[in-house]
């Protein structure tokens, strides 16, 4: 008859998460040294990103078998997920040492020797797993991001252009190369790629816009919401919340103030500001989508750089807002089009656009101000604060 913990593993192998864990956690209650059980078990924890258990789990794991090349790499895995890049390399470089030949260690490495932007040492990383596996589509793509940073954009295409047919995010690649004008530019930006975006700087976001970007479009968008006369009590959505950086600007002139974000990661953070009475992970226009005119003010900062065309972002935002509401949001300017997608796979959209937009869906723009709205390599980017009434 299989144990505990053989049930467990066949679910945990089906996906059945919940179950394993139950199970898993049974083994531990009699056996609270099981290796494989507290090694699984942070497994499941870091797959439902409860990230602080899952490094706990897997410190006494590794407690019972120091040399456990899956679990230090599963230790490097969480310690990335928890922004602790230096951390995990040293979690992944001890893998390394007890299976020099395995491929996941070696592309794992190069992931957090990304965000550690140190590009050449996670390129020599990627090199090394697709040396061992050459059709390998994480290493792959990780290998493009490096040559791309270091501006090296036909091996980058080429890269991207290999791990294209091994079928692991398509979308993803397909939207990487159609910003460097390989490919058509799609819509808007594939979902997986902005919540693993935002996912891996999320421990570092805010002090990477404010102090390396110099940042500042939450205080001066609500500075332009401030001028069109906003109630002082009403109810408010924050789309693309991020980390929070709008909620204590909003927070004075909200009710009930609502976050939404793609990124689990993000709405972390924002959840320990202890600013929102509700933070929803998901799409902006499904979380609008809800029963109409119940939002006095939406206001989406820094958010439409990841939407190209905006039709059902100002469909549903009409929809949501009651009669006199305010949507207030910055974009990235272009000066031809509609909107453009830029090779930093941000999208640009244009004051003509946005004021038929604006007529199409009964907003008046009450304002519309060019600035600065943050810097990129040191140069200002030009973007339009906007605000509408409906």
């Amino acid at each position: 008859m299989p144990s505990d913990f053989d049930k467990g593993l066949a679910l945990h192998q089906q996906g059945r998460l919940t179950e394993a864990e139950l199970l898993y956690r049974r083994v531990l209650r009699t056996a609270p040294r099981h290796f494989d059980a507290l090694h699984l078990l942070g497994v499941i924890c870091g797959q439902t990103d409860r990230f602080d258990e899952a490094l706990d789990l897997l410190h006494r794991a590794l407690a019972q078998r120091p040399g456990s090349a899956p679990a230090l790499n599963n230790l490097g895995n969480t310690l990335g997920s928890l922004g602790r890049h230096q951390e995990a390399v040293q979690a992944f470089e001890r893998a390394l040492a007890v299976r020099p030949e395995d491929a996941k260690a070696l592309r794992n490495r190069g992931t957090s020797l990304r965000a550690l932007e140190r590009p050449v040492d996670a390129l020599a990383s990627f090199d090394a797993a697709l040396a061992l596996q050459p059709s390998y589509p994480e290493a792959l793509i990780g290998r493009a991001e490096c040559l791309l940073t270091l501006h090296r954009r036909s091996q980058a295409i080429e890269a991207f252009q290999q791990a294209l047919p091994l079928g692991k995010d398509v979308d993803q690649i397909r939207y990487a190369l159609a910003a460097l004008g390989i490919e058509p530019a799609p819509p808007t930006a594939p979902a997986g790629y902005v919540e693993a975006l935002f996912d891996m700087y999320a421990h570092n976001f805010d002090d990477h816009l404010v102090k390396t970007l110099g940042y500042r479009t939450p205080e001066l968008l609500v500075a332009e919401l401030q001028r069109a006369d906003p109630p002082s009590d009403g109810e408010v959505i924050d789309l693309g919340c991020g980390t929070g950086l709008c909620g204590p600007l909003l927070r004075p002139v909200s009710r009930r103030l609502t976050g939404v974000d793609l990124s689990g990661l993000m709405l972390a953070k924002a959840r320990e500001l202890g600013l929102y009475d509700e933070l929803v992970q998901g799409d902006i226009v499904a979380a609008l989508q809800g029963p109409p005119q119940r939002f006095d003010i939406a206001i989406a900062a820094d958010v439409f750089v990841y939407i190209g065309d905006l039709e059902a972002v100002f469909a549903a935002t009409a929809a949501a807002l009651r009669a006199g509401g305010l949507f207030a949001f910055s974009v990235e300017a272009c000066e031809s089009g509609d909107f453009a997608l830029g090779t930093k796979r941000r999208y640009a959209h244009s004051l003509p656009y946005l004021q038929r937009l604006a007529a199409a869906h009964g907003f008046t723009v009450e304002s519309s101000t060019r600035c600065a709205i943050r810097k990129e390599s040191d140069e200002a980017v030009d973007g339009l604060l906007v605000v509408m009434r409906r």
